[in-house]
């Protein structure tokens, strides 16, 4: 399957919530409960910087079928600024045909760029898939929340996993005392 990772504009929006809408059904990976609308988004979607916390799309055949974006951990905290968090989602149609681990590959080999030096997946404990996909990639669990949230009435936990990520060749990675890029 040939896929294009691009970042995201606008106008990918509609797409970007349809496929975040559909992972609420089947309670693998998020905790809305319910849809959201594009209009819910907007204001989230601006805040995106390309140089910073980008958003991407995948495209398959001209279809956007996946996002993936990075978070801020403790957004606003300069002494975690290299830490990020990597939130992705799939179109039901195309779950089990690898975007997912590839989808992460790509956005792990983005984060010397962006200044990422530690990368951050959550998941919830019964998300078997996420959890093969980081183990593959070599992030490394570093907690488990039990039995704190609640999904289509069943307890569920929530999994924590980090990746450290060197600094490329000829980069400093950004410390507290920098200013973002």
């Amino acid at each position: 399957m040939d896929m294009h990772i691009r970042e995201a504009t606008e106008a990918d929006l509609p797409a970007i919530i349809d496929i975040y809408n559909q992972s609420i059904p089947g309670g693998w990976s998020t905790a809305d409960t319910k849809p959201i609308t594009v209009a819910d988004r907007v204001e989230w979607f601006r805040k995106f910087d390309l140089t910073w916390r980008p958003i991407w799309v995948v495209e398959v055949d001209g279809r956007v079928v996946a996002t993936a974006y990075l978070s801020s951990f403790y957004g606003g905290r300069p002494a975690y600024d290299a830490t990020a968090e990597v939130s992705q989602y799939i179109a039901t149609a195309y779950h089990r045909r690898g975007i997912g681990r590839r989808l992460k590959k790509w956005v792990i080999e983005q984060c010397p760029r962006l200044g990422v030096t530690t990368l951050l997946s959550m998941h919830f404990d019964h998300n078997e898939a996420t959890r093969r996909i980081n183990e593959s990639l070599g992030f490394e669990q570093c907690g488990h929340l039990r039995e704190i949230a609640v999904v289509q009435g069943q307890k569920r936990g929530l999994m924590i996993w980090a990746l450290r990520i060197p600094a490329q060749d000829g980069e400093q990675s950004v410390t507290a005392d920098q200013p973002r890029k």
